[in-house]
């Protein structure tokens, strides 16, 4: 059984967290599964969206506090390479070029906050429960920093780190974290529902579209407008948006060529 699930159905990618002993906190294994899992369904052309879920009743717990309690005792140059597998996953995560929807069936702590906060589209089970805990631990949100404060604000970045509050799915969804909350039981169903809505869209859209958004993400207004202009012209140039404006004139469901 492995650490991280990988399948590929309609365009979907399912990609599941599946150590609940553990969980599914970010140890090195689950890292380097979820790190390959995404590259490879960012670079299939036979996917246009990823679904990102847990396996058990928690979706993330966050860093590997067993290899925590083994720092002390090691070169500085060790520790650095272990953080370096994690700043790998989340500098994917903050550059992906396809639309991540994530599935929150638990806590998602530490770096599982993280994860969501990278997310393109965060569906949330009632029971679910958000925080960076690590300052209870002696440490600080350091990898996830960038995300949270590019979804959060500095204000609310800092509060939720210097403080290591927990906050439930409702809170989640007021801080723009969650976009959607439902019932435990429809966790699945929902984000299942959203992933394939989107997956049925073009994916040479999505793919330019998630380009366009990742790469004007911290320009000026200004500049960023001018970056999306020249992105608009390979749009126009696309055998989908021909397609997309023939099929809506003819009143037909839209054949997408994915370019």
């Amino acid at each position: 059984m492995s650490i991280v699930e990988y399948r590929i159905s309609k365009r979907v990618a399912h990609v599941v967290m599946n150590d609940p002993a553990s969980r599914n906190a970010m140890t090195k294994p689950m890292q380097n599964g979820l790190i390959t899992a995404l590259r490879d369904a960012e670079a299939s052309p036979e996917v246009n969206v990823v679904l990102l879920s847990a396996a058990g009743d928690s979706f993330c717990a966050g860093g590997d506090l067993k290899l925590f309690r083994t720092f002390r005792e090691r070169p500085g140059t060790d520790i650095y390479l272990e953080a370096r597998r994690s700043a790998d996953l989340f500098t994917l995560l903050g550059e992906y070029r396809k639309p991540i929807v994530v599935a929150v069936n638990g806590p998602a702590l530490g770096g599982g906050f993280g994860v969501v906060c990278n997310a393109s589209f965060v569906v949330a089970s009632d029971s679910a429960r958000f925080g960076c805990t690590e300052i209870k631990l002696g440490l600080f949100p350091l990898v996830i920093l960038p995300a949270l404060r590019r979804l959060l604000g500095d204000r609310k970045a800092l509060e939720l780190s210097l403080l290591g509050d927990v906050i439930d799915a409702a809170a989640a969804e007021r801080l723009g974290v969650v976009n959607k909350v439902v019932p435990h039981e429809r966790l699945m169903e929902e984000a299942g529902a959203i992933a394939a809505r989107i997956a049925s869209f073009s994916g040479h859209a999505l793919r330019l579209g998630m380009e366009g958004f990742r790469n004007t993400t911290d320009i000026p207004p200004d500049k960023a407008i001018e970056a999306l202009l020249a992105l608009r012209v390979v749009f126009c140039h696309s055998e989908d948006l021909h397609e997309g404006a023939s099929a809506f004139l003819e009143r037909r469901a839209p054949v997408w060529k994915g370019r």
